[in-house]
């Protein structure tokens, strides 16, 4: 934990759920001039000039609706969080009742170069935070040379103010500057109940309250700062250039168990591959073995085949001139007449057709039946326009079996 002193940074360490313990106090004015930290994780603590602090009520008890609470209600005080410098607003749940609750926000200044660890910390919170404080009340202390307070409800952090004040005792400017805070905070809404007064003095409990004695309805207690511990509550603050990191490692990581799940589903897709081909292998090679030994059917069958086509023109009804004539003549227009056929030229594959008219429609009745003749499908026909005589209209309509067809 590296935590601020009263005149530098201190180092805290220890195993979790032990008490910390203090290993080092650096004199630097700047976390980011630290040296050998301790190995383990790093939880940085900030200062409390290094937020702002706004207690106050809301008239609902959702707790999902609580982080915009917050946010609205510090956009109203005039406080704004940089949206692009990382998560800057945390909240703490100070009181809760079934229709109401007491927020403490905590809207974090945007670090500067050098303020931060210079390893990266993987835990932040807010000094206030890390001091057990018993009851209600106000705890006073120094840190990096200057007078901070606190205001605690129930043990918990309601509020918490930095000072300009380097005074080697507290004096009536302190007193004074709690004093406000107090009335400030009333005039918002939020009671501050004094049970006890703390001053955690640099020279422990040799120290002296000084002009605080007398302010306060009760006694003012001196003593030595207690040993930070890690806060029950989780806190969110986390600063822009460790955000960038985390979700840069995560990245990082995701890519990696991208690239390892694609090799693993490539290898595993290589041996499927592979027992595949050979599979198909064993087939093909079972396939070609019955090809082979049922060669001579195919053979067999072949010259059937072929012998068949040939004597096609004999056996089979669709390619006789006579029923193919007919299934002409069935395509002819009533009444019968109006068509008259001069000549009929019919083989296996090819037919050619001549007549005359004394009118053109009955001709295009005739060409439009013969193509949709479901009877004559085999062939495909072209006709060329008909032809107007002294005598009437004479046409020509020829008919051939498609090149791909048997």
């Amino acid at each position: 934990m590296v935590l601020p002193g009263v005149t530098g940074w201190e180092i805290w360490a220890g195993l979790p759920g032990a008490p910390l313990e203090l290993r080092t106090t650096s004199e630097q004015a700047n976390a980011g001039g630290i040296v050998d930290l301790p190995a383990g994780d790093v939880m940085h603590v900030f200062r409390v000039r290094d937020a702002t602090v706004m207690p106050f009520k809301t008239n609902t008890a959702d707790e999902s609706l609580f982080e915009d609470v917050a946010q609205m209600h510090c956009e109203r005080m005039g406080v704004k969080a940089d949206p692009f410098a990382g998560q800057l607003l945390d909240f703490f749940v100070t009181e809760k009742t079934e229709e109401s609750a007491a927020i403490t926000a905590v809207v974090l200044r945007a670090p500067e170069e050098g303020q931060l660890p210079p390893r990266s910390p993987k835990f932040f919170d807010y000094s206030p935070r890390v001091y057990p404080f018993v009851g209600n009340g106000v705890a006073l202390w120094k840190e990096l040379g200057h007078w901070v307070f606190a205001f605690y409800r129930s043990g918990q952090m309601l509020y918490a103010q930095s000072t300009a004040n380097d005074e080697a005792l507290p004096d009536a400017n302190l007193a004074r500057d709690i004093w406000l805070a107090m009335k400030q905070l009333g005039f918002q809404g939020i009671s501050v109940v004094i049970d006890s007064v703390m001053v955690w003095h640099p020279d422990g409990e040799q120290g002296d309250a000084s002009a605080l004695a007398g302010v306060f309805e009760v006694p003012v207690q001196v003593a030595a700062r207690p040993d930070p511990v890690v806060p029950s509550t989780e806190c969110r603050l986390l600063p822009a250039d460790v955000f960038a990191e985390r979700r840069a490692a995560q990245k990082r990581k995701q890519v990696i168990t991208a690239l390892g799940s694609i090799a693993a589903v490539l290898v595993l897709f290589l041996l499927w591959a592979g027992w595949g081909v050979l599979a198909e292998m064993r087939e093909t090679n079972q396939l070609k073995a019955q090809a082979l030994a049922m060669q001579p059917e195919r053979d067999a069958y072949s010259r059937h085949k072929s012998k068949w086509r040939e004597l096609a023109p004999l056996v089979e009804e669709d390619q006789w001139p006579v029923e193919t004539l007919y299934r002409i003549t069935k395509c002819m227009p009533m009444p019968k007449g109006v068509i008259r056929l001069r000549e009929a030229n019919i083989g296996n594959n090819e037919i050619r057709i001549k007549g005359e008219a004394n009118q053109s429609p009955p001709i295009g009745q005739f060409s439009y039946a013969i193509n949709k003749s479901a009877e004559l499908s085999r062939f495909k026909f072209t006709a060329p326009p008909p032809s107007n005589t002294a005598k009437g209209w004479t046409f020509e309509i020829q008919g051939a079996v498609p090149q791909d067809q048997p």
